[in-house]
Formats: C-alpha cells, structure tokens, sequence
C-alpha cells in the first residue's frame, strides 16, 4: 500500500500503533457521546474520513489538511490569553509539528 500510496495505512502498522490508534478513535467517540455532539451526521462524516484515508494519497493530504486547521483553530481559541512568544513557540501548537511542515510544503510545491 505504501508503494502505491506514498503512506501506510492505520492497518498495515504495527499492532502497538494500530491498538493505540484504534482506543483514541474509541475513545474520542464516546467523549462525542458524552458531550452530545456524536450526532448522525457527524458520525457519518468521521466514517467517511477514516475511509478516505485508506482510499489515495490526495484524500489523505484532505483529510490531514481539515484535521490541521480545526487543531489550529482549537489551539488558537485556547491559547489567546498567552503571551504571543508562548504560543508561537509551544509544542502543542500544531504549527510547530512536522508533519504540518511536510503537508505545508507539499501544498506549495504542488501548487508552483
């Protein structure tokens, strides 16, 4: 897959990962439940994601790019009484993670 794709998919990973990855999905839909927020359509849109991600690497890049800008946006929301500095340089601002950096870079050589 990773030769036809440019990426491994969750399932090819090794178990460790693979579990550890499943029980966050778990996880992050039962706190949706909790909250009140897993509704139909929202359900709906997590199961075309996880799917998309298996489909090609441009629907991967999609995906990673939505995921992006709400952790942003949620860092943003988050960290506004922060000193600027602070934000900026915080490892969990996701500007600073690399593999942001590579989707970035990938966005700009593919638009030139």
């Amino acid at each position: 897959m990773k030769q036809l794709t440019g990426f491994t998919p969750v399932a090819a990973l090794p178990p460790s990962t693979a579990a550890s990855a499943k029980q966050q999905l778990l996880e992050t839909i039962e706190w949706l439940h909790k909250e009140g927020a897993a509704t139909e359509i929202n359900l709906k849109l997590l199961t075309a994601i996880v799917e998309s991600i298996l489909c090609s690497e441009e629907s991967y890049s999609r995906f990673l790019q939505c995921g992006f800008d709400a952790a942003i946006e949620f860092f943003d929301t988050n960290s506004q009484n922060w000193e600027f500095e602070e934000s900026i340089l915080s490892p969990h601002n996701p500007k600073n993670w690399d593999e942001y950096k590579q989707l970035q870079q990938k966005r700009v050589l593919s638009q030139s």
